[in-house]
C-alpha cells in the first residue's frame, strides 16, 4: 500500500541534491555579539517620525544589517541606521531606513498587532531587559504606522500582550524613518544602576520579502533571541511606579431567538495594573465583561472527547505566559460550562421542563500577579472566582418554578515558579487548584517541566511531569510524564520521545486533556536546508514513527509512519506534502463509550498537499487537498479547501474560505443496550464557508467583519454489533436510525478605534443562527434557506475603555 522504502530513498536524494546545491559558505565569522551604547537626553524628544533633534546625531549608530532571510548572512540590500536614547522616563529608538526606490515601499494598513503580517515594510526592536535569552519583548511599526507588541517567553508568542507606547513614521526622498518612545512603565527591569539589555533590530522590505537584522541571526540555530546584541550605557534609571487603570462602560441591545423585542443591558467595570517591587505586575479585573469576544468556531462533535476552543478573552490571553508552564492550565474552564450542567435532566419530575440552563458560569472577579527577579526566577499567582449558577425548571401544569444549582461558588488558583538556567534553559513548577465548597470538592494538579540546552544550542532535553488529585466522596490520583531528547540545530535534526499518562490522571478541572491512560513513544528525523539552492529558498523533509498503547493494561492502540516535506520557491510559493500510514490494525478504546471495550479499526493511508502563494500579490489562492482510505469496511474520504485572498487596496482585504470534507463508511458509536454496543456506518459530510473582510481607515481605526457558515450532516447506512475482540458483526436490529443535519451561522463585526494611547472604543454586532434537523439536507442552497428562516440571536454593543496612567498624571501635575 505504501512503499516506505521508496520514500526514504527519495528524501535521501533530495537531501544530497540540496547539499550539492548549497554553497556551504561558513557563517562563523558573522557570529559576533555587537554592542550599542544608549545616550542620555535632557531635552524632550518629539515623536513625529523625523529624527531632527540634535541628540539623535550624537548617538551611537547600529548599522551594517545582515540578511536573515532569504539569503542568510548576505549584506542587506538597503542600508539601515538605528540610534537609541533614554531619559528618566523612557527609552527612545530612532531608525533611518534608506531605500533606493521610496515610491515602491509597501504601506498597507491593518489591525493593531498585525503590523509584521501586513503587505507593508516594517521595523522591529527586540528587547530582553534581563538579557537571559528566554524572555524578550518585540515592538514593531509598519511603514503605514501600525503598531504590534509581542511578549515572547521560551519561544512562545503572546500577541495579546499590549503595552502603551508611542511611534510615528515619516517619508522623504531617501526612504522612511521611524521614532519610538517606550516608557519604562511598559517594561520590567532590575534595580541595578548599570543596565545591560539584550537588543536586536530587524527590518522587513516587503517587496523583496527580505528580513535583515543588526546582530547576525543564523537561521540554522534553534533560537532567535539568543543571537541578539548588547545594549549598554543606560544608568541611573529606576523602575517607576507602574500603576494604571482601565475603566470601561458598555451598553448592549440583545435579541433572543423567538423573541420580538430587544432587551437593553448596561455594564461597567475596571481593569487595574499595579507594579509591585521592580519587576512584578498585579492585574485585576473587576466586574469583567466579555460580551464582545469573538464567537467560537463551534462544530457538531461526534467524538467521545470534549472540543477544545481557543481563549479569546483578553484578560486570560495577555500576560499569562508563565501560567502555560506544565500544560495544565486551560483558562476556558473559568466561566465555562457548569460542572453539573447535565445533571439537571436527571432531576426533572413529571410535567417539568427546563426553562433556563446557562452554559456559562458568571465570573465575580479575577487577578494575576507575575514577574521575574533579577536572578532569573519568575513567579506567578492567579486567582478567579465564579458565582453560584442555577438552572430554572418549570412545571407545565401548575406553572411553579424552581432553581437547580448547576455549579456553586468556585475558587480557582494557580501558582507557578520558573527559573532561568544557563544556556537559555529553564525549570518550572506549577500548581493549579479548584475548590467548590458547596460540592465539598477539591481538585489539585502539580506539574513541572525542565528544558536543558548545551552551550552551542545544538542538543536539547525536555522533560515534564504532573500529579493530579481530586477529592470528593473518594480520592482519585494520577500522574503523567513526558521526555524528549534531540538535536535542535543544524541541517540534520531529530528527536526521540516518550509520553506516559496513568489511567486516573485528570487535570481537566482547570486544564485540558482529551484522554489519559497512554504509553506512547516516537522518533523523528529531519533535514532542513536554510539557504537557497536550485529554484528553492528553503526546504525541509522529515520522517517519523510512533507507537501508542494504553498505560494500564499495556494494550496496543496504533502505530504510525509519517513523511513530510515543505518548501518555498524563488517565487515565494510555499507548499508541502504530508503522508502517513498505519501499518497495523488499530484499536480505539474510547469510541465504544464503555470502559474495557474496544473498536478494531483498519490500516489507513493518508496523503495531503497544501499550497500557499505569495501574499504580496493582489489575488492569492491558498489551497489544500487530502485523501485517505483503509483496507477494510470500504472506508475512504477526501477533503479540499480553497481560500482566495483579494487585496482591493492598501486599506481593504477580503479573505474567503471554502472547505469540504466527505467520508464514506465512517464508523461511530450509535447506542447501547444492557448487553450490546451498536456501531453505525455513516456517510459524513462537513462544509465550512467563511468570509473575512478587513477594512482599515487609519492606523488606529479598523473594521473587521467575519461570517462563518458551518454544515455537518450524516446518514447511517449499516449497523454492527461490537464483539469483545473489537470486531464488528452486521446486525438488522436497528431499522429506523436517527440521522442529523446541523446548520450554524455566525456573524462577528467589530469596529475598533484607538482614540488615545491605551484607550479604545469598540462597536460590535454578533449574530448567531442554529438549526438541527433529523435528516440530511444535501442541497447547499436549501441549507442556506433553512438557516435564513431560523430564529436568530442578535447583539449590538458599544464599549468604551479609557487608559489612565499614574505616571502621566504625575507628569502633568509637575
Amino acid at each position: 500500500m505504501l512503499n516506505m522504502r521508496g520514500y526514504i530513498l527519495w528524501v535521501c536524494f533530495i537531501t544530497l541534491f540540496a547539499k550539492m546545491g548549497f554553497s556551504g559558505r561558513s557563517k562563523d565569522s558573522l557570529k559576533v555579539t555587537r554592542e550599542l551604547y544608549a545616550v542620555r537626553v535632557t531635552e524632550p524628544i518629539h515623536i513625529n517620525g523625523v529624527l531632527n533633534e540634535p541628540m539623535w546625531s550624537k548617538a551611537d549608530v547600529a548599522d551594517g544589517f545582515l540578511v536573515y532571510e532569504p539569503y542568510n548572512g548576505e549584506k542587506a540590500s538597503q542600508p539601515t541606521r538605528v540610534r537609541v536614547l533614554y531619559d528618566d522616563y523612557a527609552i527612545y529608538i530612532g531608525a533611518n531606513l534608506y531605500d533606493s526606490y521610496p515610491d515602491s515601499i509597501y504601506r498597507d494598513l491593518g489591525q493593531r498587532d498585525n503590523s509584521d503580517r501586513l503587505r507593508a515594510d516594517a521595523f522591529t526592536v527586540y528587547l530582553s531587559t534581563y538579557n537571559d535569552g528566554i524572555n524578550y519583548l518585540q515592538f514593531t511599526v509598519s511603514a503605514s504606522g501600525v503598531q504590534s507588541d509581542i511578549k515572547i517567553t521560551s519561544g512562545k508568542n503572546d500577541r495579546n500582550w499590549n503595552a502603551v507606547w508611542e511611534s510615528a513614521v515619516a517619508f522623504d526622498s531617501s526612504g522612511w524613518s521611524v521614532e519610538m518612545r517606550i516608557p519604562y512603565s511598559a517594561l520590567r527591569f532590575s534595580n541595578a544602576n548599570q543596565q545591560v539589555w539584550g537588543i536586536n533590530f530587524s527590518r522587513l522590505i516587503k517587496r523583496k520579502n527580505e528580513i535583515s537584522t543588526w546582530n547576525f541571526v543564523d537561521k540554522s540555530q534553534a533560537s532567535f533571541i539568543t543571537q541578539s546584541g548588547i545594549l549598554k550605557g543606560i544608568s541611573g534609571i529606576k523602575p517607576p511606579l507602574r500603576l494604571s487603570f482601565l475603566p470601561y462602560v458598555s451598553a448592549y441591545m440583545d435579541h433572543q431567538p423567538n423573541s420580538n423585542t430587544f432587551n437593553p443591558r448596561f455594564s461597567g467595570g475596571m481593569d487595574l495594573k499595579l507594579g509591585l517591587a521592580q519587576s512584578f505586575t498585579l492585574d485585576v479585573t473587576l466586574i469583567p465583561d466579555f460580551g464582545q469576544v469573538r464567537s467560537d468556531d463551534k462544530i457538531l462533535n461526534l467524538s467521545p472527547f470534549e472540543v477544545k476552543y481557543d481563549e479569546a478573552r483578553q484578560f486570560f490571553t495577555e500576560g499569562t505566559e508563565l501560567f502555560t508552564k506544565g500544560g495544565v492550565f486551560y483558562s476556558r474552564r473559568i466561566g465555562g460550562l457548569p460542572a453539573n450542567y447535565y445533571r439537571v435532566y436527571e432531576t426533572l419530575e413529571t410535567n417539568e421542563v427546563i426553562d433556563k440552563n446557562p452554559q456559562e458560569t458568571k465570573m465575580i472577579n479575577a487577578s494575576k500577579l507575575s514577574g521575574r527577579f533579577s536572578n532569573g526566577l519568575g513567579l506567578g499567582f492567579f486567582n478567579a472566582m465564579t458565582d453560584n449558577t442555577y438552572a430554572e425548571v418549570v412545571d407545565t401544569i401548575s406553572g411553579e418554578r424552581r432553581k437547580v444549582l448547576t455549579q456553586g461558588f468556585s475558587n480557582y488558583n494557580v501558582v507557578v515558579l520558573d527559573q532561568n538556567l544557563p544556556n537559555n534553559s529553564y525549570v518550572s513548577l506549577i500548581n493549579t487548584n479548584v475548590y467548590r465548597p458547596n460540592d465539598d470538592f477539591t481538585a489539585n494538579v502539580t506539574a513541572t517541566e525542565l528544558y536543558l540546552k548545551d552551550k552551542q544550542q545544538t542538543i536539547g532535553f525536555y522533560g515534564s511531569g504532573a500529579v493530579s488529585q481530586r477529592f470528593n466522596n473518594a480520592t482519585e490520583r494520577g500522574f503523567k510524564s513526558y521526555l524528549d531528547f534531540g538535536k535542535i540545530s543544524g541541517n540534520f535534526q531529530g528527536n526521540v520521545w516518550t509520553n506516559i499518562e496513568s489511567k486516573h490522571y485528570n487535570p481537566n478541572d482547570l486544564g485540558y486533556l482529551r484522554s489519559p491512560n497512554e504509553f506512547s513513544t516516537g522518533i523523528n528525523v529531519s533535514y532542513k536546508v536554510f539557504d537557497p539552492f536550485w529554484k528553492l529558498l528553503n526546504f525541509e523533509s522529515s520522517i517519523g514513527f510512533s507507537d501508542s498503547r494504553l498505560y494500564k493494561p499495556r494494550s496496543f492502540e496504533s502505530q504510525t509512519l509519517s513523511f513530510n516535506i515543505r518548501f518555498t520557491n524563488i517565487n515565494n510559493f510555499s507548499g508541502g506534502l504530508n503522508v502517513s500510514y498505519n501499518p497495523t490494525i488499530r484499536y480505539d478504546y474510547y469510541e465504544p463509550r464503555v470502559e474495557g471495550r474496544k473498536l478494531m479499526l483498519p490500516r489507513v493511508f493518508w496523503v495531503q498537499w497544501w499550497g500557499s502563494p505569495d501574499y504580496r500579490k493582489t489575488v492569492a489562492l491558498d489551497h489544500r487537498l487530502a485523501y485517505w482510505f483503509s483496507d477494510i469496511y470500504n472506508q475512504k474520504a477526501y477533503m479540499y479547501s480553497i481560500s482566495p485572498r483579494i487585496r482591493f487596496s492598501d486599506k481593504l482585504l477580503v479573505v474567503y474560505s471554502w472547505a469540504y470534507q466527505s467520508e464514506w463508511n465512517n464508523l461511530g458509536y450509535y447506542t447501547k443496550t444492557e448487553n450490546d454496543i451498536f456501531i453505525g456506518s455513516r456517510k459524513l459530510v462537513t462544509i465550512t464557508n467563511t468570509i473575512n473582510v478587513q477594512l482599515a481607515f487609519t492606523a488606529k481605526s479598523f473594521l473587521n467583519l467575519r461570517a462563518r457558515h458551518y454544515i455537518r450532516h450524516y446518514k447511517y447506512n449499516d449497523f454492527y454489533t461490537l464483539n469483545q475482540d473489537g470486531s464488528l458483526t452486521h446486525t438488522a436490529l436497528i431499522s429506523d436510525p436517527t440521522n442529523r443535519n446541523y446548520n450554524l451561522f455566525n456573524i462577528d463585526m467589530f469596529y475598533q478605534w484607538h482614540f488615545a494611547p491605551g484607550s479604545e472604543m469598540v462597536l460590535a454586532w454578533k449574530n448567531m443562527v442554529e438549526e438541527t434537523l433529523t435528516n440530511p439536507v444535501y442541497s447547499y442552497s436549501q441549507n442556506v434557506e433553512g438557516i435564513w428562516n431560523a430564529p436568530q440571536y442578535n447583539s449590538f454593543s458599544l464599549k468604551i475603555l479609557y487608559y489612565i496612567d499614574y505616571q502621566m498624571l504625575k507628569k502633568l501635575r509637575s
